[in-house]
């Protein structure tokens, strides 16, 4: 159901957009879509919630549907004594084949991005060119959308659109492909990434990657990250199933 929502917000675009070939320098100074992203710039220099502050619950569901197979892993990120994030497996069920595959090299990616620093891959300004295309919705559900394009060629950035909340600036949702995949083992990377917020912090994360490997065809992934401090959201037993350490 949420990944027909997701497809259905995607198809609500207007074809009647604003500012069409525009820039975010030619925006009406202070008009309600500047302050809007100036509120996001200025939130970016906080820490990510869901990689850098306190333990998160994952979710990952991945299949590999030229194969008719699947399989899920539930896991626990947290901080280890290096600094960097660790996920510790809580629960690992379905096709060998689609963890081995899709589920370890997406987990490997990640950890490569997470080696590198963080303000060298946030969607700034720094890092990208960011085009004003319109406003979709009305009321509490506005949103400001941009186009956004790396500056330059490198792992971890992706070029699509980006979806801001009028009034707090969240970026709420992230569409577009990765112009350097990961390894020469894939070939295109395209992710979708919503954001969930409650009483205004993000509380639920959940990211859609399809990509074409050269090996077994197309892959696809459904990451779900659930603060564990957030409200409302709780924390999974650490009773569940063996624990392994996957670095």
């Amino acid at each position: 159901m949420k990944q027909r929502r997701l497809g259905f917000l995607l198809v609500l675009i207007p074809t009647t957009i604003l500012a069409q070939g525009g820039s975010i320098a030619n925006f009406k100074l202070g008009s309600d879509a500047s302050l809007a992203f100036a509120r996001y710039v200025t939130s970016l220099d906080g820490r990510d919630p869901f990689t850098q502050a306190g333990p998160v619950a994952v979710e990952i569901e991945g299949s590999l549907p030229g194969l008719y197979k699947q399989s899920g892993v539930l896991a626990l990120r947290q901080t280890g004594e290096s600094g960097r994030p660790e996920h510790l497996v809580l629960r690992m069920e379905g096709d060998v084949t689609v963890i081995q595959e899709v589920i370890v090299p997406y987990l490997r990616a990640l950890a490569d991005v997470d080696d590198l620093p963080q303000e060298s891959v946030a969607v700034t300004p720094a890092n990208y060119k960011f085009r004003y295309v319109g406003d979709l919705g009305s009321g509490e559900m506005l949103t400001y959308v941009f186009a956004v394009t790396p500056k330059k060629k490198r792992h971890g950035l992706l070029q699509g659109r980006l979806w801001i909340d009028a009034r707090s600036g969240a970026a709420v949702l992230q569409t577009g492909h990765s112009l350097k995949p990961p390894s020469a083992a894939i070939r295109r990377i395209d992710v979708v990434r919503e954001t969930q917020f409650v009483d205004g912090l993000p509380c639920k994360r959940v990211t859609h990657v399809t990509f074409e490997t050269r090996r077994v065809g197309r892959g696809e992934l459904t990451i779900t990250e659930h603060r564990l401090f957030a409200a409302g959201e709780p924390a999974p037993s650490p009773s569940i199933g063996p624990s392994a350490v996957i670095r």
